[in-house]
C-alpha cells in the first residue's frame, strides 16, 4: 500500500488529533486533546515563553496511507541569532512524532522526509521528542516504544537524561499535617504558594500548576495539576516537610475540583530520598 508524505492541511485536523490522542492515552489517563489545542500548537506555543520566540520556522508533515493519516510530525527550525540560547542556535527539532503502531513503514518514510527538510533548512543538529500539548507528554515516554524505535532507526542517539513521572490521587495525599506547624498561603510564581512554618521557622514551600486554562481547550475526564516548585529551606527538612506540604497542596486542589497530582524525579536534580518519599506517600 503506497504512502504519501505531504504538508499538513486543515482537512487533516480531525484525523491528526485522533492520532495524537492515541499517544496521549498511553502516557496519562483522562486527558484528551481538542482539535483547537493541537492546531494552536502548530502556530505558536505561548506557554513556552523562552523557546517559542526562538523558533524561526514551523512545519507539520503528515503521512497518508489509503486516505488515512497514519503518522505526523511537527518540525521547528530555531533562529541562529545571538539572542537564541547556544544549545538551540541554528538547530532543528522534531517537536513531536506520532505514528500508528501498524504503520511503522509510513512513520519511517515521514521521518526521512522530515530530516531531508532539516537538511534544506541547513540546521546544525536535529533533536527529537514527543512534546504534545498535554500534561506529562514530553521527552520520549517509555510507553511509546514504537516512537523510540523510529528515532533510533533514523540514527538519533540515546536520551541524554531520564525522568520519572509519578501521579497520585489528591484524596490519598490529604491528612499529613505537621504537629505544631502552620500553612501560609501567598501568591507565588505559578499561582498559590503554600509555605510550611513551625515556631516561626520556614521549613519549605510548594507551588502547583493547575492546567485549567490549557485543559479548557480539551475534553478532560479528570482534573490534573502538577508540582511546579517544591522547595525545602534545608535539605534536612525533606522527611519532615514533604508530606505536610503535599498534603496542604492536595487539600487546596481538592477544594477547586482537582483530583490528581503529578510530580517528577530526575537523578541529576533530586536526591534518591525524594523519590522514595513520593512513593511512600502513594505516588506511582
Amino acid at each position: 500500500m503506497s504512502v504519501a508524505v505531504r504538508l499538513f492541511e486543515r482537512r487533516d485536523r480531525d484525523q491528526l488529533t485522533t492520532l495524537a490522542n492515541l499517544h496521549v492515552a498511553a502516557v496519562i489517563p483522562g486527558v484528551v486533546l481538542s482539535v483547537n489545542a493541537l492546531l494552536a500548537q502548530l502556530e505558536r506555543e505561548p506557554d513556552e515563553n523562552i523557546l517559542d520566540p526562538w523558533v524561526a520556522e514551523r512545519c507539520c508533515l503528515v503521512a497518508e496511507r489509503n486516505h488515512e493519516v497514519v503518522a505526523g510530525a511537527l518540525l521547528h527550525r530555531f533562529r541562529a541569532d545571538a539572542d537564541v540560547g547556544p544549545a538551540y542556535r541554528g538547530t532543528g527539532e522534531v517537536r513531536w512524532l506520532v505514528c500508528k503502531t501498524d504503520a511503522a513503514e509510513a512513520g519511517a518514510i515521514l521521518l526521512r522526509e522530515a530530516l531531508e527538510r532539516m537538511n534544506r533548512w541547513e540546521v546544525t543538529v536535529v533533536g527529537a521528542e514527543c512534546g504534545l500539548p498535554a500534561l506529562a507528554c514530553y521527552g520520549v515516554p517509555d510507553t511509546l516504544p514504537h516512537i523510540r524505535k523510529l528515532l533510533t532507526d533514523a540514527d538519533f542517539g540515546e536520551p541524554t537524561r531520564t525522568e520519572i513521572v509519578l501521579a497520585a490521587r489528591c484524596d490519598a495525599l490529604a491528612g499529613h499535617a505537621l504537629e505544631g506547624g502552620s500553612i501560609e498561603r501567598t501568591l507565588g510564581l505559578l499561582g498559590a504558594r503554600l509555605t510550611l512554618r513551625r515556631d516561626d521557622t520556614e521549613l519549605g514551600f510548594i507551588e502547583v500548576s493547575d492546567h485549567s486554562n490549557a485543559m479548557a481547550r480539551s475534553s478532560v475526564a479528570t482534573r490534573w495539576a502538577d508540582v511546579g516548585n517544591l522547595t525545602f529551606a534545608n535539605d534536612d527538612y525533606l522527611d519532615l516537610a514533604m508530606a505536610p506540604l503535599l498534603s496542604a497542596a492536595a487539600d487546596w486542589l481538592l477544594l477547586g475540583g482537582v483530583t490528581r497530582l503529578v510530580d517528577y524525579w530526575a537523578h541529576d536534580i533530586h536526591r534518591p530520598e525524594y523519590l522514595a518519599q513520593l512513593e511512600r506517600l502513594g505516588f506511582r
